[in-house]
Parts: structure tokens; C-alpha cells; sequence
């Protein structure tokens, strides 16, 4: 479904304002259907982060921010030993769960168990929690031997990314590993073709406050600041990947480094060990 960016904008500014985030889960998965398309479209980093998960021993894995169908984490089952996922708000749909494992059934010929509640996540190893702030953790020191990350970085304002990666810090153990695939793109442009993937660059923050709503936050960090946030925390990047770099806009807003040329990549990967 094509619809003009600032229509959309101001669509999620009536949201925010009547609390409509049921109403906007409703209509992703009835009427725009984006949720149901999700399932195999980020299918080449649930790949990513399998061959990371693989450099360890069966894990016991932490994932925050996996949005309605955990398919990410059904397809991981057979890899990781446990997998805890939390949201800061509920978002687990047992539907459009049950949809994605049969799918993936269906293409890799993994065991199916159906869904008809979050209990019966437990069939796949996984153990889901929200609404849960991941910043604010109670679990125990060393919970856990890798975090995944897909899609949801973007989303998170910078102050929050630090406070949950200095959590991380202390629940991943010694050695632990970090796996995150980032989409730095205009998500404006998922549903207006008639905009660039990095329109949002030519906006300072100020101007482009007015678009950037709860309900659809972006960040707007480029690849070098994800570098330097963990840089900063003490981890040690094994890989940083920029990917897919766009054309930017014919204007570049200050805020942004035009003489660097990860801050047009669209994608990002990033590999990270905990070394305490």
C-alpha cells in the first residue's frame, strides 16, 4: 500500500495523540498487511545471525524488540538452546505467529508446533516478557551468551541505545556475543515511492520533529555513530558492515557528515563481543 509521507505522519500524530497503538496494530495486519509480509523479508538476517549464533555452543540468547510474529526467533529454535525475547510493549500476536511457523515449516522442514497463545511459545524454546524495558533488567549477571538485534535500533533514541547496551554490558557474559542488522532508511519511503530512501537526511532535527512521532520513531543515526556508541562502551566491533548505499537528497541537512560515505548506506551489520 503506497501512501504519501506526510499524510502518514500525520496519520501517526493522531495515534500518539488518542493512544491508538491497538488501532495501529490492527491496521498493520488487516488493512496495509506490512505485518504479514515481515515474515520471510528480513530473512537474509535471521541467516546472519544463525551463522553468528553457530560460533557458540547452543546459546542462551536475548532478543528485545522482536515486534508481532517472532518468526526470527522460531527459524533460530534449532540453534539456540533458549531464547528470551522482550518488548517494551506487548506486541506478540499468537496469528500471525502461527502463520510464520508454519512457514517456515513449510520451507525448511523444522518441526512445526502450533500457536494459539504465548504459552505455547515454550514448544520453541522461547520466553517472552512484556512489557519489559531491557535498560531496566533484573535478570541476573551473565544471563546470557549472545543478544540479536533485527530492525529495531532505528527506532530507539541514542540515550536509550547506550542505557541498553551498558545493560548489556552486564548480562551477556564474558565473550559474549552481540549480532545486530540496522535499517538506516527513511521508513517513510517503505510506503511512498516517490521519495528516496534517505529523504529524512535533508531535515535538521528541529524541522524534522514534527514527523518523527512515538508511534514511528527514527533515530536517524548513521553507521559511523553506531560505531562510536560501541566503541565508547568498550566492545570490541568484530564486524562492521555498511550496506546498500542509496543517492542521497540533493540537500544534506548540517547534522549530518556528506564527506562520509556510510552516512548513505541504507543497512547496517554489526558484530560485537563483550570482553569484561
Amino acid at each position: 500500500m503506497q501512501i504519501p509521507w506526510k499524510l502518514k505522519s500525520f496519520l501517526f500524530h493522531v495515534i500518539d495523540v488518542v493512544d491508538g497503538s491497538r488501532l495501529l496494530y490492527f491496521a498493520q495486519k488487516n488493512l496495509t498487511r506490512r505485518s504479514r509480509l515481515e515474515i520471510f523479508d528480513t530473512e537474509k538476517y535471521w541467516l546472519f545471525h544463525k551463522a553468528n549464533l553457530e560460533k557458540l555452543e547452543r546459546p542462551r540468547v536475548l532478543e528485545f524488540g522482536a515486534g508481532k510474529n517472532l518468526a526470527q526467533n522460531i527459524f533460530l529454535n534449532s540453534t539456540a538452546r533458549h531464547q528470551t525475547v522482550v518488548d517494551l510493549f506487548p506486541m506478540f500476536d499468537a496469528d500471525l505467529a502461527n502463520t510464520a511457523a508454519k512457514a517456515i515449516e513449510a520451507k525448511t522442514a523444522s518441526a512445526y508446533f502450533e500457536i494459539s497463545s504465548v504459552d505455547d511459545l515454550s514448544r520453541y524454546n522461547i520466553s517472552y516478557i512484556a512489557p519489559y524495558d531491557i535498560s531496566q533488567a533484573d535478570f541476573p549477571d551473565n544471563s546470557f551468551d549472545c543478544c540479536i538485534s533485527t530492525n529495531t535500533l532505528e527506532h530507539i533514541p541514542r540515550d536509550s541505545i547506550i542505557a541498553i547496551f551498558t545493560m548489556m554490558r552486564r548480562l551477556l557474559r564474558n565473550n559474549g556475543l552481540i549480532s545486530a542488522a540496522i535499517d538506516y532508511s527513511d521508513h517513510y519511503s517503505h510506503t511512498d515511492r516517490r521519495i528516496g530512501p534517505l529523504e529524512f537526511l535533508r531535515y535538521s532535527d528541529t524541522e524534522y520533529y514534527q514527523y518523527n512521532h512515538k508511534s514511528h520513531f527514527q533515530n536517524r543515526l548513521r553507521h559511523r555513530d553506531f560505531e562510536g556508541i560501541f566503541k565508547d562502551l568498550g566492545y570490541v566491533i568484530l564486524l562492521s558492515e555498511p550496506l546498500e548505499m542509496a543517492e542521497p537528497p540533493s540537500y544534506i541537512a548540517p547534522a549530518f557528515d556528506a564527506s562520509i560515505p556510510t552516512t548513505f548506506a541504507t543497512r547496517g551489520l554489526f558484530l560485537l563481543r563483550n570482553e569484561k
